[in-house]
């Protein structure tokens, strides 16, 4: 019973120290929009500790392309640019913030760099360990910024 015990206070230490980075890849599907996005988390030292980079498919193409991402673990945000491959700065800058405890998220944005709105607020999500396939769903819903 005692070498147990130590089994799993050493195992218990272990994943204690196990960095972020091996969260892994993980593909966010928004319960009641198409859109689709797949973070991969990395661990980068320094103050950041880890960075959270991936795309969003925030126009529901459905073929594994989509806008760069960027931020923390659970939230980032890009500015959405169609072509997805290049583009001018232009529309507006989103930010999602997910909330693993109850599965809800929230996205902000703002077109002026002064003033912030919501697209959307407290709406539900799942998300799935591993890439996106394909990165959103063809359902006939909007997309979270209603594009």
């Amino acid at each position: 019973m005692k070498m147990f015990a130590i089994c799993c206070l050493v195992l218990a230490v272990a994943v204690m120290f196990v960095p972020a980075a091996q969260a892994g890849t993980k593909c966010y599907h928004l319960t009641n929009f198409c859109d689709g996005l797949q973070s991969t988390t990395i661990f980068v030292g320094g103050d950041q500790g880890t960075e959270s980079v991936g795309l969003w498919d925030w126009l529901c193409f459905g073929n594994n392309t989509g806008t760069l991402q960027s931020g923390g673990p659970n939230k980032f945000g890009t500015q959405p640019l169609y072509p997805y491959s290049g583009g001018s700065g232009q529309g507006f800058q989103a930010n999602f913030t997910f909330k693993p405890v109850n599965h809800t998220f929230d996205l902000y944005a703002t077109q002026d760099g002064h003033t912030t709105f919501a697209f959307q607020t407290a709406q539900p999500y799942t998300t799935t360990n591993g890439n996106c396939n394909p990165l959103a769903r063809q359902t006939g819903v909007r997309s979270a910024t209603g594009r």
